[in-house]
């Protein structure tokens, strides 16, 4: 049996190494394979473009006369120095290096010229050092916070580390570009239904199932609404018919007109009045493509809205309307959308087809154009007609630079600038399907102006002027915000031959209040200037309170004069259970930064008292406390027969009474006359003495004054449960075949048989033999001894496996070690899976016969029993050629049996086999005879000289387990075998055997 075990869990290993071996070289193959780039080229980029795709974008140039000198030089190093291109992949590490000893001169020299910038800062700064409002060390941080105020921020350009300088910049995104035209015709359907009374014009064509109104008035009076009937006539009273289909309206009303003169004196008035409806099929690149019913006087248009419109490889430029075999139109809804020319969207007859074909040249135009949209082309398009088509240039757009963006022969992309002015000169630019064109915007800063920042009344642009100065933007007081502060001030000045800025500091205090000329610096074009507010470099007073208050938190100290009961009204006041006794302020001492604790009287403080209200400082924290607090919280317990046992919150006036309903009151099983009262007193803060007050439940519950005892503090009542209480939920469970199967309650002391009888008896198809009995505290039990040997089994299984062990084995050890101890892991996984099941064996019998024998034994709580139906099988497991379940036969032995497995393996342990019988009981071919060769047969109850082991009879639902050999080391015999192991844990703990195997 362990062999065959070993032998599974080695097969399942070398199995697993070799999936996970297949696995990691299709890994390393397909790591391979995502490794391989795609080499796209993005923008023209002559160090990363092969002479074929130079030549695509000079053949594009040339095409189009667009600067050919520019690509001159390529095409020269192209035609001319190939051999120069081997030499630049040779020479590429070096220029690497060169190119990062550049990069490092540049930090260096920006690190050398913001020194330079920093001491010229010093010097100008060494007025403001002297007042100790400025120091040095800290002035590079503090200039980039003095740039913020009132939600202006200034992003400065700051050191990036190494690795950020070379970082890619991530591009604008842009709005998605539409097609042009889709808008208007995504709409629903019913926004476009045609006007039914509409009048219908002179050239409308009548037909079948339209109605005609006909008006007659003078010598006859009278008022007709004829049908024309599916032969194209109309039934005219007094006339007869007429044939009206095919005609127009004024054809129609001539001919109707002409027959109504021959009656004389009659004037009549022709009218069309409900119009037919016909079929026309909207097909192609459509959003949804049918046949659709639409008003005769429908037109094109119509139809296309009801189809949803085109789809985005629809054409709006060639919409073609077939009728009949011919092409009858085609329609360019550009004209209807720009020019508002609707001559082409004809009327539909029934039966017309509109066929929207693909679009053929789509090209996106974007940027500063008035009307950024993907448009369509029928013809060669070219660059100005895109742009037309958007609508022109906006007032804003650079007309230096028009980028268009083509992909070339489906390989790469190509880039290219084209002046807008350049197109006006020379040839155009023709266009091809998918171009981008990009129009760019003007730098939206203005150079004529100067910038008020900060706490000022009228910040923003000002136009600079010749001679301009601080006084021309912040000319006095007025200009500014209260808390202004006024030693430091700052322009931020961007030269325009320089890549940065510079940062002038001025004192506005000596400028606005002294008149100090020499702080009215003069401006120039683009400069910044800053004002601050007095809390970007003094931080503002504030003091802390917690506790008993509204709204607790930091709050500023608005004035030199706010006290402790100003605070306390800014946190919204005190709350209801605010302790007015002691509150407690803590306060640090500036000069030796210690902590003060100041006790306060906050009754008096908040009626004004100068003692206890008192003048706050800054980082004060004042804690106000919880009257309950002060307050010891006592409590009372209850445990015992109630519904709600537990402690509750103790009350002066509680009793006993109140304590057991506040409990949920007692419960049935609850012993009335007496209960106990459990009292802690404490003698003088030194001893403990607890006493125990007996009272009757019954008599304090009808508030007898001797037994409803008031309570105190720490107080525990016990209520006590009836004598030989059985409880209510004392069920157990009988199943199977049995007449009344079922959980039934049970009384104290009944038995196995007294419930059999309750549930009716035992069916016809009862196999008694099978009975499996489990109860949960046996099951406890039982699983406290797999665990032990479990844990018996992990300890000798470690002990022979460590190095100590190995490094003493003989070479006879060492060649089956390694078989043993992996018998003896494998069987320890399975153990720690196996679950104690709780079964007691028992011999069940007929219900006469099984009262009152050894077996019959009283229930408990939880307990279960199950009879099945006699089973037809027999198992046989282990080291078996063919383990398997076999068709019981009443005749046959253990013999038969494991014949019919193949037999016992090479491997078989078999003087170790051993028979589960069905009611749980072992026998074992180890089982020792008694006196000379005599045994007891359990299954004929008595003694006697029996057969053989292998001739020992089966019955049905039996397991016949042959274990396996297993070689232990010479050291190891000590140890308990595997199969005495598994034989134990079958009888001792009850489990089923299948578990295991």
């Amino acid at each position: 049996m362990n062999l065959s075990g070993t032998k599974i869990c080695g097969f399942a290993i070398l199995t697993s190494v070799m999936i996970l071996f297949l696995y990691c070289i299709l890994l390393q193959n397909g790591y391979a394979e995502t490794n391989v780039s795609s080499g796209v080229v993005n923008g023209i980029d002559v160090s990363k473009l092969t002479p074929q795709e130079i030549e695509a974008i000079l053949e594009v140039a040339r095409q189009n006369n667009i600067n050919p000198q520019l690509f001159e030089k390529v095409e020269k190093t192209v035609e001319g120095n190939k051999e120069a291109l081997k030499r630049q992949n040779e020479k590429k590490s070096v220029k690497e290096k060169e190119i990062t000893q550049d990069k490092k001169k540049d930090e260096y020299k920006s690190v050398k010229e913001k020194e330079i910038i920093q001491d010229k800062k010093k010097e100008e700064y060494k007025g403001v050092k002297e007042k100790g409002l400025i120091e040095d060390k800290e002035k590079d941080k503090e200039e980039d916070k003095l740039l913020i105020e009132k939600g202006k921020e200034v992003v400065e350009d700051k050191e990036k580390p190494e690795e950020e300088s070379y970082t890619k910049p991530e591009t604008e995104k842009e709005k998605p570009l539409y097609i042009f035209g889709h808008k208007l015709l995504s709409g629903l359907p019913g926004t476009f239904e045609p006007l039914s009374n509409v009048p219908v014009s002179r050239d409308y064509v009548v037909g079948p199932d339209d109605e005609i109104e006909i008006l007659m008035w003078g010598r006859i009076n009278a008022r007709y609404i004829l049908k024309v009937d599916r032969e194209g006539k109309i039934n005219f009273p007094q006339i007869g018919p007429i044939q009206v289909a095919g005609l127009t309206f004024e054809e129609m009303s001539n001919v109707i007109i002409g027959k109504a003169e021959s009656i004389t004196g009659v004037n009549i008035s022709v009218s069309m009045g409900k119009l037919r409806s016909i079929q026309v099929f909207v097909l192609g690149e459509v959003k949804s493509p049918g046949i659709y019913t639409v008003s005769s006087i429908a037109t094109v248009s119509n139809a296309l809205l009801y189809s949803g419109g085109p789809t985005e490889l629809g054409s709006l430029r060639n919409i073609q309307v077939k009728r009949g075999k011919k092409l009858f139109s085609t329609i360019d809804l550009y004209d209807f959308m720009l020019k508002g020319d609707t001559s082409k969207d004809v009327r539909l007859m029934s039966q017309d087809v509109i066929f929207v074909p693909q679009a053929k040249t789509m090209v996106s135009v974007s940027g500063d154009v008035k009307r950024p949209a993907i448009y369509e082309f029928t013809d060669n398009p070219t660059l100005l007609t895109a742009v037309d088509l958007a609508g022109g240039l906006t007032p804003r757009a650079l007309n230096h630079r028009v980028q268009i963006q083509r992909y070339h022969e489906n390989r790469f992309q190509i880039i290219l600038d084209i002046p807008y002015d350049q197109l006006k000169k020379a040839k155009d630019f023709s266009l091809k399907d998918g171009d981008q064109v990009k129009v760019f915007s003007i730098f939206d800063e203005s150079r004529n102006s100067v910038v008020l920042y900060g706490n000022v009344k009228y910040p923003g642009q000002y136009a600079h002027k010749t001679g301009m100065r601080i006084l021309d933007v912040v000319p006095d007081l007025e200009a500014l915000n209260i808390d202004t502060y006024f030693d430091y001030a700052l322009i931020k000045r961007y030269p325009l031959e320089a890549m940065g800025y510079s940062l002038i500091p001025f004192d506005l205090g000596k400028l606005i209040l002294n008149n100090d000329d020499s702080q009215n610096i003069l401006l120039e074009p683009r400069d910044e200037v800053y004002v601050f507010n007095k809390s970007m470099f003094v931080e503002r007073t504030s003091a802390g309170i917690e506790g008993q208050v509204r709204d607790p938190g930091n709050y500023f100290i608005d004035s030199k004069g706010m006290r402790l009961k100003d605070l306390i009204l800014k946190a919204g006041n005190l709350t209801r259970d605010a302790f007015m006794g002691i509150a407690h302020l803590y306060r640090i001492k500036k000069d030796t930064t210690e902590i003060n604790l100041i006790t306060l009287n906050l009754e008096k403080a908040m009626n004004g008292d100068p003692a206890n209200n008192i003048i706050l400082e800054d980082q004060d924290r004042i804690i106000v406390h919880n009257k309950w607090d002060f307050k010891e919280k006592y409590i009372v317990s209850i445990k015992g027969m109630v519904s709600n046992p537990g402690e509750y919150p103790y009350a002066e006036n509680m009793t006993a009474s109140d304590l057991i309903r506040i409990a949920g009151n007692v419960k049935t099983a609850a012993y009335m006359e007496e209960a106990e009262l459990v009292r802690t007193n404490i003698i003088e803060s030194r001893q403990v003495e607890t006493s125990v007050i007996p009272f009757n439940i019954t008599l304090a519950l009808n508030n007898d004054p001797v037994h409803n005892k008031k309570l105190e503090p720490l107080d525990v009542i016990t209520v006590k449960a009836i004598p030989d209480w059985w409880g209510l939920k004392n069920e157990v469970e009988i199943t199977g075949e049995v007449f009344f199967p079922g959980r039934y309650n049970i009384r104290k002391g009944e038995k196995i048989s007294e419930l059999i009888q309750r549930a009716g008896g035992f069916t016809e198809y009862s196999y008694l033999q099978g009975a499996v009995f489990t109860r949960e505290s046996e099951k406890k039990i039982q699983q406290q001894r797999i665990d032990d040997m479990l844990s018996r089994l992990e300890e000798d299984y470690a002990r022979f496996s460590s190095q100590e062990t190995q490094s003493a084995l003989s070479k006879e050890d060492l060649a089956t070690q390694g078989q043993f101890l992996a018998a003896q892991k494998a069987l320890i996984a399975k153990l720690k899976l196996t679950k104690a099941s709780g079964r007691v064996v028992l011999k069940m019998l007929p219900v006469k016969l099984f009262k009152n024998s050894s077996s019959d034994i009283k229930l408990q709580g939880g307990d279960s029993l199950y009879i099945p139906k006699e089973p037809a099988t027999v198992n046989v497991l282990g080291a078996v050629y063919n383990p398997s379940s076999f068709t019981y036969n009443k005749d046959k032995t253990l013999k038969y049996y494991i014949a019919q497995t193949g037999g016992p393996t090479r491997n078989a342990e078999e003087e170790s086999i051993y028979v589960v019988r069905v009611d749980g009981t072992v026998f074992s071919s180890r089982q020792e005879p008694s006196f000379f060769g005599a045994s007891w047969s359990q299954d004929r109850k008595r003694w006697g000289f029996w057969e053989k082991f292998e001739e020992l009879p089966i019955n049905p639902g039996d397991t016949i387990l042959v274990p396996e050999k297993i070689v232990k080391p010479t050291f190891m015999r000590e140890v308990k075998d595997i199969t005495e192991v598994l034989y134990q844990i079958a009888v001792i703990a009850g489990i089923t055997i299948t578990q295991i195997f």
